[in-house]
């Protein structure tokens, strides 16, 4: 019979402490233990999970981004020298090469190989900052009998940063002095 208007009575051992008292502390720390080992599991799980979720994703477009490489192309209109030859037109020019990118590189050569016509620079190492315009000396030759196209599409050899060697092609060259000057020469040749 249980009597509930008198307190529990347990049962105490000869040493003088309850059993029950020890075995819900030792029972009370295993959980707390056990929670907080669950805890941290759960935090370092969740870390890497949203490191692979999200930060790698993140970090491999910045990379990306930053080794982007954008160049623009211009030909000059000054400095020309035009030399005529049998059928061909060769002109000594200057092609302007802006670093539209956000990285400082290095133009080595610039490139056209096109039906009839062909522009050709000497390689060389030429720094460009961010932004920045660099001139390069290029040998343009028009053939005279060939079909004149309507744009040129080059091919820049860059060297970035953390030296990888890329070559940028199409990139539209804008070569509207070069073409007039190719109407004069074969028109005299012819």
């Amino acid at each position: 019979m249980i009597d509930l208007d008198q307190p529990a009575q347990y049962r105490t051992p000869p040493n003088g402490t309850p059993e029950g008292r020890w075995r819900r502390r030792a029972t009370a720390r295993a959980l707390v233990l056990a929670a907080v080992v669950l805890f941290l599991a759960g935090a370092v799980l969740g870390g890497v999970a949203t490191y692979i979720w999200r930060y790698q994703p993140l970090a491999a477009s910045v990379e990306r981004a930053e080794s982007a490489v954008s160049v623009l192309l211009f030909a000059k209109a000054d400095l020309m020298m035009v030399h005529k030859e049998q059928r061909r037109v060769r002109i000594e020019a200057q092609a302007t090469v802006v670093n539209a990118g956000p990285r400082s590189i290095n133009v080595l050569a610039v490139r056209v190989d096109q039906p009839g016509v062909t522009v050709r620079s000497p390689e060389k190492v030429r720094p460009v900052e961010p932004g920045m315009t660099v001139p390069v000396d290029v040998v343009v030759e028009w053939n005279c009998v060939a079909d004149q196209p309507t744009a040129l599409a080059a091919s820049v050899s860059v060297e970035t940063v953390d030296e990888h060697v890329r070559k940028i092609s199409p990139v539209a060259l804008d070569g509207t002095p070069w073409i007039e000057s190719r109407h004069g020469g074969c028109a005299s040749v012819g």
